[in-house]
């Protein structure tokens, strides 16, 4: 990786969408010393996902200056990223987050002055969460007490934080000795909006987010990317460079489309089961995905006549069970940290189960304002047989996608690997069927 890698259009001014610069990569010594780094990076890649309040990522060092040797490395270090891109209109794009080394591997001796190894990297507050746990009580909703452990036990500045703290459920119980980020993903867990689940996980360019699937879906979609053939454009130009921002230049997937799975998972059906030892009571709640209304796209993933045993999927209630014990004379003023023993347990576990119904891996070009709890739109056109000129839309695949995880990828170029998840179709499963035959 050269220090300046700006990859200029000939004779434009438009920026092509794979340039970046890596203005600056310092090193803070356990003693507190700095050294720029930046023209020992071979190459850096930065992972973001839904389902982690930390980014991570590794750095390639081609090392020809004996700075591991001079600093004397062993982990724990300080590094700090600083990433630029020029844009069309004269501005800048600029990303710099702080990271902890959390390990160097991969070590190799080219000759007697040069050698290779890897940073692997974390942000600064998962790296103090390793360094403490947390016991003390708690009585709060869940946003408040999640923004509470990022502020007073992580150091982490609130104005990084969108944390929604409008939360419903209070929770009351004492902290049993857990690590700051466990107790997060443990309150995570124990967060729902409308019965649909939150996520709490930390963004590239934007910060840390606590952020429900309801306000996710409902936000309107960042960009339509499209996997499609060649557009013959002038090379350098505006047009064409608009063009690449927009395409998927590889595209794959594993599908992930399971009734048999989803069924022994509550996305379908389920029930949930409550005893009270303190009143003795027992109650059961149940969920059907005819319930849910709220997707991605306008169609949902059963097709008409999914039966088993002449019975609807969604009927078939005992085909996932949850067990809650709960004790509501526990503590006084609210609810036990069991709580909520209600049917958002259900409906929050079918919006998961159903969200993995179908998942794209995709490439494109890099884009510092497209981040994870982001929606895209998907246009894949429709493969065709030879002779036929009429490319329609893939109406299975193609629909609006939440961005479940990013790997941006810094090397000759600026790339983004996605993972996108989406839980309905743009048509009906039984329509797309018959237009295929």
């Amino acid at each position: 990786m050269s220090n300046y890698n700006s990859k200029l259009a000939n004779g434009s001014d438009a920026i092509v969408p794979s340039s970046y610069e890596l203005q600056e990569a310092i090193l803070t010594s356990s003693n507190g010393t700095e050294y720029n780094i930046v023209d020992l990076v071979a190459s850096l890649s930065i992972e973001e996902s839904l389902y982690s309040g930390s980014l991570q990522g590794e750095v390639s060092i081609l090392d020809a200056a004996q700075m591991l040797e001079k600093v004397k490395c062993v982990s724990g270090e300080g590094l700090h990223v600083v990433l630029k891109r020029r844009l069309n209109n004269g501005q800048q794009d600029k990303y710099s987050h702080k990271f902890k080394i959390a390990e160097i591997h991969s070590y190799a001796k080219l000759s007697p002055g040069t050698a290779t190894y890897v940073f692997t990297l974390v942000s600064e507050h998962a790296y103090i969460s390793q360094s403490k746990t947390i016991s003390k009580p708690f009585s709060d909703v869940t946003g408040k007490l999640i923004k509470n452990i990022c502020t007073d036990e992580l150091s982490i500045d609130e104005k990084n934080l969108s944390i929604n703290t409008e939360t419903k459920q209070t929770i009351v119980g004492v902290y049993p000795r857990m690590r700051p980020m466990y107790l997060i993903n443990w309150l995570v867990r124990r967060s729902y909006d409308n019965g649909t689940p939150f996520f709490f996980y930390e963004t590239l360019g934007d910060g840390i987010h606590f952020n429900s699937f309801e306000n996710i879906v409902n936000k309107e979609s960042y960009r339509e990317y499209k996997y499609a053939p060649n557009v013959n454009t002038i090379v350098g130009s505006e047009e064409n460079n608009k063009l690449l921002a927009r395409k998927i230049l590889t595209l794959s997937s594993e599908f992930n489309m399971s009734q048999y799975m989803n069924l022994g998972a509550g996305a379908y059906s389920s029930t949930l089961h409550t005893i009270d030892i303190a009143t003795k009571s027992y109650d059961t709640q149940t969920y059907s995905y005819s319930e849910s209304k709220l997707r991605l796209n306008a169609n949902g993933v059963l097709p008409k006549g999914s039966q088993i045993q002449e019975r609807p999927l969604d009927e078939h209630r005992d085909s996932t069970n949850f067990y809650i014990s709960l004790n509501s004379q526990a503590v006084s003023g609210g609810s036990s940290y069991q709580a909520p023993a209600n049917s958002d347990i259900l409906a929050a576990n079918a919006y998961i189960q159903n969200m993995d119904s179908l998942e794209l891996n995709v490439e494109i070009f890099g884009d510092f304002n497209l981040s994870v709890g982001m929606t895209i739109d998907i246009n894949i056109v429709k493969s065709v047989d030879a002779g036929d000129t009429k490319r329609g839309k893939d109406l299975f695949l193609s629909g609006k996608y939440i961005v479940s995880s990013i790997v941006h990828d810094f090397k000759d170029e600026y790339r983004m690997k996605l993972l996108l998840k989406k839980d309905s179709f743009i048509e009906s499963l039984d329509n797309i069927q018959e237009r295929d035959i």
